[in-house]
């Protein structure tokens, strides 16, 4: 073999080398990247169990049945009757009790 066969050959083998080097280091580095991802998606799963509790909580926090529950029990509120609501003038006043009508527009 010739000098210069001896050199192409090396040459050869050494790219080849590099290039199998490259691709386990590539291949690491996606496989890291790839773990990653995986806890992100682990997390992401959990954060959106929470929101999705929490979207519960808010719905039901936000429900007049709550919300009168907390007026009347922690708050002592309760519905006026007729002789309690004041009218400006007698044009304000409606022809039925005007609690009712408010208490029956809240629950439908």
């Amino acid at each position: 073999m010739k000098t210069r066969e001896k050199r192409r050959i090396l040459a050869a083998v050494i790219l080849a080398g590099m290039i199998m080097i490259a691709m386990v280091v590539l291949t690491a580095f996606a496989a890291e990247i790839r773990q990653e991802n995986n806890q992100l998606m682990t997390k992401n799963k959990a954060l959106q169990g929470e929101v999705d509790t929490l979207n519960v909580k808010i719905k039901a926090a936000n429900s007049v049945d709550h919300i009168e529950q907390i007026a009347t029990q922690k708050y002592g509120m309760v519905h006026p009757s007729q002789d309690q609501c004041v009218y400006i003038t007698s044009k304000d006043q409606p022809g039925q009790n005007f609690a009712s009508v408010i208490r029956k527009e809240a629950y439908n």
